[in-house]
């Protein structure tokens, strides 16, 4: 179904929008398109999904690295990550989420903590050959999220540790492999 969405998506593309990003103002392709399709094949073309399966194919414009890289994802997998703006981020999700078995779930767990974002704002390495503090990821306020503690309280070490032990699974998943 998923390889059907993405040509359907193609299609849009190619061929109703001559391979622009968007159609000719006022054209109202996806509405047109919408009540034709449900017309002929029933539900499943509104245009809002019509609208999703355009931006998986504009978001991933290779059937190969479809088939390759996202070949054990659903489509509910695709939906969740559709929801992020930009295209690398979406990519970037889906291509973990296929990598590494996530579940729909923690698919979304991850994209509503921002671990892309999170992910590639660490601070780059100094010039010199020091290594950076792995730890220095812990005190980070963001990863610290799931905890239940807000950015400016303060807490002592007993109470982050307390709090790390009754969220242990979110804790190991946070520090990835």
């Amino acid at each position: 179904m998923i390889e059907t969405y993405w040509k359907i998506g193609k299609r849009i593309v190619q061929e109703e929008q001559q391979g622009n990003e968007r159609a000719e103002y006022g054209k109202r392709i996806i509405e047109h398109l919408s009540k034709e399709l449900t017309y002929r094949y029933g539900k499943g073309f509104s245009k809002r999904y019509l609208a999703y399966f355009r931006k998986f194919y504009l978001t991933i414009d290779n059937l190969q690295i479809l088939q390759t890289r996202l070949q054990n994802l659903t489509w509910s997998h695709v939906l969740t990550a559709l929801r992020v703006d930009s295209a690398v981020s979406i990519r970037w999700y889906l291509e973990m989420a296929s990598q590494e078995m996530w579940s729909v779930r923690t698919l979304d767990r991850n994209i509503s903590t921002q671990y892309f974002e999170r992910h590639f704002s660490q601070p780059q390495l100094p010039m010199k050959e020091e290594q950076p503090n792995k730890l220095e990821l812990l005190k980070n306020p963001i990863i610290a999220e799931f905890l239940g503690f807000k950015q400016d309280n303060s807490y002592s070490e007993q109470e982050l540790e307390t709090a790390i032990i009754g969220h242990l699974q979110d804790f190991i998943m946070e520090l990835g492999r």
